[in-house]
């Protein structure tokens, strides 16, 4: 199997149920037709678009990370072409991830240092560097004042 990443845009002129609803059609659609395996599902919402793309300045962005067979992508593009709500998508093949798996999003991931874990080690390392650089300059006074005498 390989790793994919999709992500497309949808009427910013629906509601947000039916925006929604669509997405989930998508994921469903990946899981089935595609027989895919989803690892990360990530609603984007509205988002200003870069350009004018048919009568819209806006779209509901949706980026889906998922695990397939390249012989099953055909699934997927047949259900963006007949969908008329979905006016933008593009499909990637994920190869920096291949050789470097992330962990699918239902894993359990390892907890993440805290700002403050990572801003104490700094402040520490800082205070220890102050203290060495000091006793430095103190060994230093000693020597040139032996030189002098």
């Amino acid at each position: 199997m390989r790793i994919y990443e999709t992500m497309f845009i949808v009427n910013p002129e629906l509601d947000d149920s039916v925006r929604e609803e669509i997405a989930n059609r998508v994921k469903t659609w990946i899981e089935e037709k595609a027989k895919g395996t989803i690892r990360k599902f990530d609603r984007w919402g509205m988002r200003q678009l870069a350009f004018r793309v048919d009568k819209f300045y806006q779209g509901d962005y949706t980026v889906v990370l998922f695990d397939t067979e390249p012989s099953n992508l055909k699934a997927l593009e047949e259900m963006y072409r007949i969908t008329p709500e979905i006016f933008k998508w593009m499909i990637f093949r994920r190869k920096d991830m291949e050789k470097h798996p992330p962990e699918i999003e239902n894993e359990k991931k390892e907890p993440e240092k805290s700002m403050s874990e990572v801003e104490t080690v700094a402040v520490e390392s800082s205070e220890n560097s102050v203290q060495e650089s000091s006793a430095e300059s103190e060994e230093t006074k000693e020597i040139s004042e032996g030189e002098d005498g």
